[in-house]
């Protein structure tokens, strides 16, 4: 798991650093995932190998996902965000709440009329709840990437970085 996230980062560094424009960082992480669990599905290795590969969520909970938390806050300027609570809130909950609720709709149409794969509903709302709560920060971190100002769209730019 260590050598991925080194893997990832080294990845990262060397796309920004060549100027890449063409893969973005989140797929080139997905690509060594891919690459990994490939290798690992396929190996006819011992268990102790295939054990390497596996995700333990203590790893995650206890020592990734702290300091991504803590980093978004510290980064983030507070005048702006507070002035602006009502309205964070409001697109939030809302908005996440409709675009979980119509992906998972429109997932579990798709599967009655075998455009995928049919799963029942609630595993759909789930996936629309998944997608639809990381979709927005993907879409915020590329705007980043290539500095489109978010400000021309008529003040969108506090409402969706928490900075003016």
């Amino acid at each position: 798991q260590i050598s991925m996230l080194v893997l990832a980062f080294v990845l990262s560094h060397l796309l920004r650093r060549r100027r890449v424009y063409y893969l973005p960082e989140a797929s080139a992480s997905l690509l060594i995932g891919l690459i990994v669990g490939g290798l690992a599905s396929v190996s006819n290795a011992q268990k102790s190998t295939r054990r390497w590969f596996n995700f333990r969520e203590e790893l995650f909970f206890l020592f990734l996902l702290p300091p991504i938390i803590f980093q978004s806050g510290f980064s983030l300027a507070p005048k702006p965000f507070f002035s602006n609570f009502g309205a964070i809130i409001t697109f939030a909950i809302v908005g996440t709440l409709i675009a979980s609720i119509v992906t998972g709709v429109l997932v579990y149409l798709a599967g009655l009329i075998h455009l995928v794969y049919r799963m029942p509903l609630v595993e759909c709302m789930m996936f629309g709840a998944l997608v639809s709560a990381t979709d927005p920060v993907t879409v915020l971190s590329i705007f980043q990437v290539y500095v489109i100002n978010l400000g021309t769209w008529h003040g969108c730019e506090p409402l969706c970085t928490g900075f003016r």
